[in-house]
């Protein structure tokens, strides 16, 4: 645990060091220029984030379309995980196929699709992160079933435990701290493929926020939104990794 403390600090650091290093070379070095903007000039733009790009519309747009369908997802999951370890159902053989083509077609190529079929709907992000948020965590899951210690499974059946409370009890408990840990990174993937949809379709959310000042050549908007980003899923992370340690107590992490 120190270790990790010691590492987690010394990448803070850095971080602020880069922090650092941008404020002195474009704020009181390097002119003025339209590579990488000067500090002061970001920090006023979030102004115009704010009015003209409607920052705080676009942004609950995609909170709302990453943490709603993500946390359906899982307790979808929860929900009917015990069907989908059922052995001779298809559901496995189904969801494993999809992984399948997950490792070769880019999940934002069915966005693109999505985009097409339903232009006008408000509620394609919504179904296209759940899909994107489900299937990565099933696929997960059944992945992980098949590793779990089969002394937690005999300790069950010799105490009288049906199957039910098997799954739900034994499998679920044992796979759940490596959902969560798993959730980290497909809460990032899902922001990262969520705002790229949203800079496609042109609707709005972040990836509005991202097209329009492209659009505008406004690398101030640019960098001041790159910024809202990766706090906004900074803190996503620290929520996940809170919820975690919570609901997953009884895992090492």
């Amino acid at each position: 645990m120190r270790n990790k403390s010691t590492s987690q600090t010394k990448i803070f650091l850095f971080v602020l060091l880069y922090f650092f290093l941008w404020i002195i070379l474009f704020e009181f070095i390097i002119p003025a220029n339209n590579t990488v903007p000067k500090p002061s000039i970001v920090f006023l733009s979030f102004s115009a984030l704010w009015n003209d790009y409607n920052l705080l519309t676009n942004s609950l747009v995609t909170i709302t379309s990453v943490y709603i369908p993500l946390i359906a997802a899982y307790f979808l999951l929860e929900l009917f995980a015990s069907l989908l370890i059922k052995p001779g159902n298809f559901l496995e053989d189904f969801l494993m196929s999809l992984n399948w083509f997950s490792n070769y077609i880019p999940a934002i190529i069915f966005g693109i699709f999505l985009i097409y079929w339903f232009p006008y709907s408000n509620l394609i992000e919504f179904i296209f992160s759940f899909v994107f948020g489900f299937l990565s965590l099933a696929i997960l899951y059944l992945v992980e079933v098949k590793h779990v210690e089969s002394e937690y499974l005999d300790s069950a059946i010799s105490l009288g435990a049906n199957e039910g409370i098997i799954s739900r009890k034994v499998i679920w408990k044992a796979v759940q701290p490596k959902l969560f840990r798993h959730l980290i990174k497909l809460h990032f993937n899902i922001w990262s493929v969520l705002i790229i949809f949203e800079f496609i379709k042109g609707s709005s959310g972040i990836g509005e926020i991202f097209r329009l000042s492209l659009s505008y050549h406004d690398v101030s908007a640019l960098f001041a939104v790159f910024l809202i980003t990766g706090i906004l899923i900074y803190l996503g992370v620290h929520i996940i990794k809170y919820l975690q340690n919570k609901f997953c107590h009884w895992s090492f992490n």
